[in-house]
């Protein structure tokens, strides 16, 4: 579950300080990715596609989610979600990469990370890697679960990304 809220500070003038008052831009929302590949977005939306290839998820300064969709034999053909790459300001330069158990890894800045289970570390932001989570879809509820948890309590966001075999769900 991909939850991003931003919170914006402005400068609050008065006759014998500058206080800097946080604004609340909205609600936490959901985004969730999962399947060949079905999408709920942030606004509630649920557009599906399924060709391969590499889209934004997210694209802010602060914060840049991008998915890269592969068709599998799970899937038929269809894409699926194979690999998620995680950056922005907030990362502090850093950047996560998280694929499939089979044939991906993940990676913080292109080098190894979080290579045993569980393990936790930082990457620009809090990440863990565990069993620990609600599933986005019920279709591999029997398997077990091998979850990477991004967190950055400053700008409140928080991803989970499920890696099964072949594909990713988050």
């Amino acid at each position: 579950i991909a939850v991003v809220a931003l919170v914006v500070c402005v400068m609050m003038p008065t006759t014998s300080t500058t206080i800097k008052q946080p604004i609340s831009v909205g609600a936490p929302k959901d985004c969730l990715l999962w399947g060949d590949p079905h999408v709920m977005t942030f606004d509630g939306a649920y557009p599906n596609f399924y060709g391969q290839g590499e889209y934004w998820i997210v694209k802010t300064k602060e914060v840049s989610i991008q998915g890269r969709y592969l068709a599998t034999a799970y899937t038929n053909g269809l894409a699926a979600t194979h690999q998620l790459v995680i950056g922005g300001t907030f990362m502090l330069g850093k950047k996560l990469q998280v694929g499939p158990m089979e044939n991906g890894q993940i990676t913080c800045n292109d080098q190894p990370f979080l290579v045993t289970f569980p393990s936790q570390g930082t990457c620009g932001a809090e990440v863990g890697y565990n069993n620990m989570g609600i599933q986005v879809d019920n279709a591999p509820s029997k398997l077990e679960k091998h979850i990477v948890h991004m967190s950055d309590h400053t700008l409140g966001i928080h991803v989970e990304i499920f890696r099964w075999a072949n594909h990713i769900n988050a």
